[in-house]
């Protein structure tokens, strides 16, 4: 697998997340106009039997009035999720029902996944991140989020420091040093702020 190839892919994906969050906010404000043409009667069933079009029977001023509503509401709602966002990667920890594990842990398999994070942490040159653990998670996964390794975090699941060993769970940490260092995880969290709002 080649890095570069799949930072390249996660490029073009993000692209793609911003082009349909427009789509949909086009889709949004659609809809939204002929709910309100058909419950207000703007468009009437009497008129368009009489031969007149849709098109024709619509007020646009009203469109538009509409339009810039939908899009007030889609902007105030994207910079609100933005705004909790930018406290870092805590907050996405937290929302996925993560808790932080304590630097004093000494329960055994939280000790080994800090001891992990805290020599992979020394071997990348960046500081060690906070760790939240999803304990009700029985699969094998993990994340990084935030904005900067400044307010990074990494999240593991239960299954992961339960069913991985050492070395395996080396790996994984390893795995996610790596989009902190290279900053993929802030181009992640970008369309998280704006799909959350739809």
């Amino acid at each position: 697998m080649n890095f570069f190839e799949s930072q390249e892919r996660a490029h073009k994906h993000t692209t793609r997340l911003i082009v349909l969050f427009g789509v949909a906010v086009i889709a949004l404000i659609a809809i939204t106009n002929v709910l309100i043409l058909v419950v207000f009667g703007v468009v009437n069933s009497r008129q368009m039997q009489e031969g007149q079009s849709v098109v024709a029977q619509m007020d646009w001023k009203m469109v538009a009035t509409v339009g810039a509503g939908v899009s007030v509401v889609v902007l105030v709602g994207s910079l609100y999720k933005m705004m909790a966002l930018s406290a870092g990667g805590k907050v996405v920890a937290e929302s996925l029902g993560g808790q932080l594990i304590p630097r004093n842990t000494e329960e055994p398999n939280q000790r080994k996944l800090l001891n992990v994070v805290e020599e992979m942490a020394i071997a990348s040159g960046t500081p060690a991140p906070p760790v939240y653990l999803l304990a009700n998670e029985p699969g094998i996964n993990a994340f990084a989020a935030g904005f900067s390794p400044r307010d990074a975090v990494l999240g593991i699941t239960q299954g992961a420091i339960e069913q991985l060993d050492r070395d395996e769970l080396q790996g994984v940490i390893a795995h996610e040093f790596s989009h902190i260092f290279n900053g993929d995880m802030r181009l992640n969290i970008r369309p998280i702020s704006d799909s959350w709002v739809l």
